[in-house]
C-alpha cells in the first residue's frame, strides 16, 4: 500500500475534507493501493469533524461524518510515503518529525492544477462561517485532482 498522511492542526477542518475528497476521487485502479489518513499537530482525539467541513463535503456527495481527529506522531509520518501538510506551519513540524524514514513531505497545493494556488496554504477556515469552509475546498480540490494525476504516473503504486 502507498500510505497518504494529510496534515493540518485540529484535523476536524482541512485535513479531513482533503482525506474525504482524495478517497473520492480515487480511480478504481488505484483504490486497493492507496491508503489515506489524516492528523492534526494539534488535535483533540477522537473529535468529530467540524460541521462546516461535515457540510460543505455532503454537498461535494462526501460523507466524511465518521471522521475522528487524531495526533500526528513522528510514527505516523514516517509510516507514510506521502505526508501532506495544509500550511507551512504543519510542512515545519512534518520535517520536524521525519528525521528517517520513506516519507516524503510536501504541502498539499504543491500538487495544485491551478498555478495561482501552487505551493499556497490553504487557509484555516475553523470557527468561520460556512464559506469559510467552501473557500479552503476550493483550494484543495485542484490540489487533490493534482495528486491524483501525479498518483497515476507513478510506476510501482499498483504493485505496492
Amino acid at each position: 500500500m502507498f500510505d497518504i498522511l494529510m496534515v493540518c492542526t485540529g484535523n476536524i477542518c482541512r485535513s479531513p475534507m482533503a482525506e474525504g475528497l482524495l478517497r473520492h476521487l480515487l480511480p478504481t485502479e488505484l483504490r486497493h493501493h492507496v491508503r489515506v489518513s489524516s492528523a492534526g499537530t494539534y488535535a483533540m482525539h477522537g473529535n468529530r469533524a467540524a460541521p462546516h467541513a461535515e457540510a460543505v463535503m455532503a454537498r461535494s456527495g462526501i460523507d466524511i461524518s465518521d471522521h475522528r481527529a487524531r495526533m500526528v506522531s513522528p510514527d505516523l509520518v514516517r509510516r507514510a510515503d506521502l505526508s501532506l501538510a495544509m500550511a507551512q506551519e504543519h510542512l515545519r513540524t512534518l520535517r520536524g518529525m521525519l528525521l528517517f524514514g520513506k516519507s516524503s513531505v510536501k504541502l498539499l497545493t504543491a500538487f495544485s492544477t491551478d498555478p495561482d494556488q501552487r505551493d499556497r496554504d490553504v487557509e484555516d477556515p475553523y470557527g468561520g462561517p460556512l464559506e469559510m469552509y467552501q473557500a479552503s475546498l476550493k483550494v484543495i480540490q485542484p490540489a487533490v485532482e493534482g495528486l491524483v494525476e501525479w498518483l497515476l504516473a507513478q510506476p510501482g503504486i499498483t504493485e505496492k
